[in-house]
């Protein structure tokens, strides 16, 4: 009996492990980015300033590539670009002038990433939920299109610029897969980093800066 339970155990801890053998998958796709937006007010005594951007959802592409290290266990490096128009808006009263301005601006981002990725199911299984958390750097670049309302002498943000942030990212995705290594991939994703918008608004903002995306996209497992 007991040699039998040895057996059995053995045999599960080799089916184990050949099934773990590394493989490697890339993959990409489209979808819909959606950052967050900020507003900031100071008021005193003498003065009553009021600061706000809003973002509009954009296109986004992305592509991947990693490997599969383990049954649940993978970790793969990512890449996106994302664009969004933005609409700047600042206004100050005091000593009964009123200033204010409100900018029409388009924004681009190129992301790069390393994700470790948990499957809450394995290998051979044709749905397999994730999770997966990692590090990026961001390079966020955005133009002005349009001075849409101007009233006294503001001082809003130049024709351009730019910064590049390193941001943490989350995501929680699902993989379907068809035979041939063949896959659907969506992954709900969120990354938070300092926020060269906020920074140029008058007041400045405080609140970072967070990327929601939504991906679609087909991945391809070389087993």
């Amino acid at each position: 009996m007991r040699l039998f339970a040895f057996c059995i155990v053995a045999a599960g801890a080799v089916s184990g492990r050949l099934s773990a053998q590394p493989g490697w998958f890339v993959g990409g796709g489209v979808g819909v980015s959606t950052l967050s937006g900020d507003a900031r007010s100071a008021i005193s005594a003498n003065a009553t300033a009021l600061s706000q951007y809003k973002p509009e959802n954009g296109p986004l592409a992305h592509f991947f590539a990693g490997r599969q290290f383990a049954e649940w266990l993978a970790v793969q490096g990512a890449y996106s670009w994302n664009r969004n128009s933005l609409t700047l808006t600042s206004a100050l009263f005091e000593g009964g002038r009123e200033t204010l301005y409100e900018q029409s601006r388009g924004s681009r981002q190129h992301a790069g990433a390393v994700d470790a990725m948990v499957y809450f199911r394995g290998r051979s299984s044709w749905v397999r939920p994730y999770l997966s958390v990692g590090l990026g750097v961001s390079s966020f670049h955005s133009s002005r299109r349009e001075l849409l309302t101007v009233k006294g002498s503001p001082d809003p943000p130049g024709q351009s610029f730019s910064a590049t942030k390193p941001g943490l990212r989350a995501a929680a995705g699902i993989e379907l897969l068809h035979r041939g290594g063949w896959g659907f991939r969506y992954a709900f994703l969120e990354t938070l980093q300092g926020n060269p918008i906020g920074a140029r608004l008058t007041p400045p903002g405080k609140r970072g800066l967070a990327n929601f995306q939504n991906q679609f996209g087909v991945v391809k497992y070389f087993r």
